[in-house]
């Protein structure tokens, strides 16, 4: 079946908002006649006009297999000859009932589901949308089991994921937008005031050849708060930090501290944070590494100072980083 030109269109406009998609994250799908078509594990959105960044898979085999609770429910679903696999989150997308299921890690979106008890921060915002929300669960088979759970009990046309994004269906990829544009929309309340930027302050840390500046001037404002490079610095919000910004975020305060960290840390050097004056990436940073970096800044901007915050725990980050799926996208993307 060939993929509509409307629905790579959206796929490519919904990949190319920073604010929905960070690099190869998000995904999305259509149902027809028993089968799915889902957007390729490791694949961008934004490159959905260009090529070809979806796999057909059988629906009808996943669902059945689900309903087993087999250990591996998309095993043999698609054809191998594509040399493509399906998203991690292909089960999620079988379990939502409707035609159409878009998965985005929307940042205004992530600035709530990070926070404890944010479920009655944004009820008032949500008024005429039918949702739920589930805890963080491992993406893939985990989080389908969590979703299977709340869809046995009522559909719900968006699904909030603990420290992951959010997942809505509807009949038709233009209406799926929308409701992801909309709520991603109403979520937005605020985010730091943007402070001048002196980079020539940074001059002398660059004399040390390991690191180099970002591409995007907007990373480097969460310096400017303390509150928030400390958010920054005390562990993961959401699985792409895990797999793309692997060896963490840390704030030092002198050249000298950088040269020792450089040295201590030769193979697996952090994002530094500089008070005050910016922020420093290694210079092994691909784009899938500033992309993620750039939505977790923006993620972080948007919390207020007194927020109490939900961090992956240390075996959820190590389920994340040995996992050969993840594994599998890190590859396609260096």
């Amino acid at each position: 079946m060939k993929i509509s030109r409307s629905l790579t269109k959206i796929t490519e406009k919904i990949g190319k908002d920073i604010n929905l998609v960070q690099g190869p994250g998000g995904n999305i799908s259509f149902k027809s006649d028993g089968f799915m078509y889902i957007k390729a594990s490791g694949q961008k959105m934004s490159d959905a006009y260009k090529k070809n960044i979806f796999i057909k898979t059988d629906l009808k085999k996943i669902l059945s297999s689900l309903n087993k609770n087999d250990p591996d429910p998309i095993a043999n679903s698609w054809e191998k000859s594509c040399l493509m696999r399906p998203s991690i989150e292909t089960t999620m997308h079988a379990l939502m009932p409707h035609k159409y299921v878009l998965h985005v890690h929307c940042v205004n979106t992530l600035s709530w589901v990070v926070q404890k008890n944010y479920q009655e921060k944004i009820n008032f915002l949500l008024k005429g949308i039918n949702w739920k929300s589930v805890p963080y669960k491992k993406p893939g088979l985990d989080l389908s089991y969590e979703i299977k759970k709340i869809i046995k009990e009522s559909i719900a046309d968006v699904i909030f994921l603990g420290n992951h994004g959010i997942v809505a269906g509807a009949e038709s990829a233009e209406s799926v937008f929308k409701i992801i544009k909309s709520i991603s929309e109403k979520l937005y309340l605020s985010e730091l005031n943007k402070k001048p930027l002196n980079l020539k302050k940074l001059n002398k840390y660059l004399s040390c050849k390991e690191y180099k500046l970002p591409k995007n001037d907007y990373i480097h404002q969460i310096t400017f708060s303390n509150t928030h490079s400390l958010i920054a610095t005390k562990g993961d919000l959401f699985p792409d930090q895990t797999v793309f910004l692997e060896n963490g975020l840390m704030i030092i305060k002198s050249f000298e501290e950088l040269i020792q960290l450089s040295k201590i840390r030769a193979n697996k050097l952090p994002v530094v944070l500089i008070p005050n004056t910016g922020i420093l990436i290694p210079r092994t940073f691909k784009e899938v590494n500033e992309d993620t970096l750039l939505g977790l800044a923006m993620i972080i901007s948007r919390l207020p100072k007194d927020v109490s915050v939900n961090y992956l725990t240390k075996k959820e980050r190590n389920e994340l980083i040995n996992w050969d799926l993840e594994i599998h996208r890190k590859k396609l993307n260096n």
